[in-house]
C-alpha cells in the first residue's frame, strides 16, 4: 500500500477525534463552569522505506482546557456564586476530593452546603460549610465568607494550580489532581452570579463543519488512491503474464 495511503489514515483518525471533542464542546454549551476541550496534534516522523526518509504522520497527543473565564450570569439565587479570576471550589465526593468552578450549589437534605450533584461543598479548615433550620439571612461575600444573620459562618475553601492542565477531568465540570492545590490569590466571589460555559458557539460549529469537509475529502484522497492502486496492479499483471 503506498505510503500517502497511510499518512492519509493517520489524518483521518486524528480528525474523528477531533470531532469527537468538538461535539463534546457543543453538548456542554450551556454547562455551568464547563471549560471547553481543545485537541494538541504533532507530526511523528519515521521511515517506512530506504527510500523514504522522515515520512510526517498525523498523531493527536493530547487534549487541553481553555481555561479561560466564562460570562458571568446573574440569577439571584442567594447560594449561587462564581469566582472572577483563577481558582477553584473544593468538593467531598466518595471517591475524595474534588474541584469546580461551577458554583450552583443548594442546601442538602443533612443541612450542607452542596453542589448540583450533592458533594459536600468545603471550607478553609476542609469542613462542609453547615446551616441550620433556624438560619435567614445568608449571604456570600466576595473574599468567600459565608455570613449567616450577620454572623460569619465560615470561608469557602478555594484554590489554584501552578499548572492547571495537569489536573484531570472527571465528568464534565468535576477535576481531581495529582499535585497539591495552593491557596487561590487575585480572585472574587460573585454572589448571586454563575459562569457560564465558556465554549464559543460560533468558533465551535464553524470547526465541526471543517472537520465534516476534512473527513470527506480524506475519504476522497484514500479512495482515489486505492483505485490507482488496484488499476497499476491490474496493469503489471498484464504485462507479465
Amino acid at each position: 500500500m503506498d505510503t500517502g495511503i497511510y499518512i492519509a489514515l493517520s489524518k483521518e483518525v486524528g480528525t474523528l477525534r477531533d470531532m469527537d471533542v468538538t461535539s463534546n464542546n457543543i453538548a456542554n454549551m450551556t454547562t455551568t463552569g464547563y471549560e471547553s476541550d481543545n485537541l494538541l496534534f504533532t507530526d511523528f516522523l519515521t521511515s517506512t522505506t530506504p527510500q523514504e526518509n522522515n515520512v510526517a504522520f498525523a498523531n493527536d497527543v493530547s487534549t487541553y482546557r481553555n481555561t479561560a473565564q466564562g460570562t458571568m450570569q446573574s440569577t439571584g439565587g442567594t447560594l449561587d456564586a462564581a469566582i472572577e479570576g483563577a481558582g477553584y471550589f473544593v468538593v467531598q465526593t466518595p471517591l475524595g476530593i474534588r474541584y469546580t468552578r461551577n458554583g450552583n450549589f443548594k442546601i442538602g437534605p443533612d443541612g450542607n452546603l452542596v453542589t448540583s450533584d450533592g458533594y459536600a461543598v468545603l471550607d478553609d479548615s476542609n469542613q462542609p460549610v453547615t446551616f441550620d433550620t433556624i438560619d435567614r439571612v445568608i449571604q456570600i461575600r466576595e473574599d468567600g465568607t459565608v455570613n449567616v444573620d450577620q454572623t460569619d459562618r465560615a470561608t469557602l475553601k478555594i484554590v489554584d494550580f501552578d499548572n492547571p492542565q495537569l489536573m484531570h477531568r472527571l465528568g464534565n465540570t468535576l477535576y481531581s489532581s495529582d499535585v497539591p492545590s495552593k491557596p487561590a490569590q487575585n480572585f472574587r466571589v460573585l454572589s448571586g452570579m454563575l459562569e457560564r460555559s465558556n465554549v464559543q458557539p460560533v468558533t465551535e460549529l464553524t470547526h465541526m463543519m471543517y472537520l465534516s469537509r476534512s473527513i470527506a475529502s480524506t475519504i476522497n484522497f484514500i479512495t482515489t488512491m486505492h483505485t490507482l492502486e488496484r488499476k497499476a496492479s491490474d496493469t503489471l499483471a498484464k504485462i507479465y503474464s
